[in-house]
């Protein structure tokens, strides 16, 4: 099946086309939409960048893509989309992506409070690097259990993985 977006347009060739229907399992994009009729909308729109990278598509229903031509969807939203769904598929769980992203909202000097005994749930973001824990000093234990929190930041790392899936630009 061929699909050209316009005039003069080529079409998505069908590797990228498919790549980005199968990333969204062929339904829209947006979490609480999900309708299973679907078509490839360009992030940056196609009069802009005139190419199609996958980076830059994502699968919507005709509802929400001409939302988001409307500008009713912004494009932020939509990269944001797109990052929820390769997280969907990647090593990280929903829990450690928003903490993620919480925390690279944060000014320097500015943290977040972890209980020291759900650290484990944070293990893979840890295991990357993508977050530095400052322990607490002395502590409250229970039954042997710290619960006093940690203080949880993002690392260099996490700044640059953030950077790269290009959630900040815009």
């Amino acid at each position: 099946m061929s699909y050209s977006g316009g005039e003069g347009r080529p079409p998505i060739p069908a590797e990228i086309r498919r790549g980005v229907l199968v990333e969204a399992g062929h339904r829209c994009a947006i979490p609480t939409c999900r309708y299973i009729e679907v078509e490839v909308h360009h992030i940056v729109p196609w009069a802009k960048c005139q190419s199609h990278q996958y980076d830059n598509l994502i699968a919507l229903c005709p509802n929400c893509h001409k939302r988001a031509d409307r500008g009713e969807i912004d494009r932020k939203s939509l990269k944001l989309y797109k990052a929820n769904l390769r997280f969907a598929h990647d090593k990280f769980s929903q829990l450690e992506i928003d903490v993620l992203f919480e925390v690279s909202g944060l000014s320097d000097g500015q943290f977040v409070q972890w209980p020291a005994f759900n650290m484990l749930l944070l293990k893979r973001l840890l295991d990357a690097g993508y977050l530095a824990v400052q322990e607490p000093q002395g502590g409250v234990f229970i039954g042997g259990m710290q619960s006093s929190p940690c203080r949880l930041r993002i690392s260099e790392k996490g700044r640059a993985f953030i950077k790269d899936i290009g959630i900040h630009e815009l």
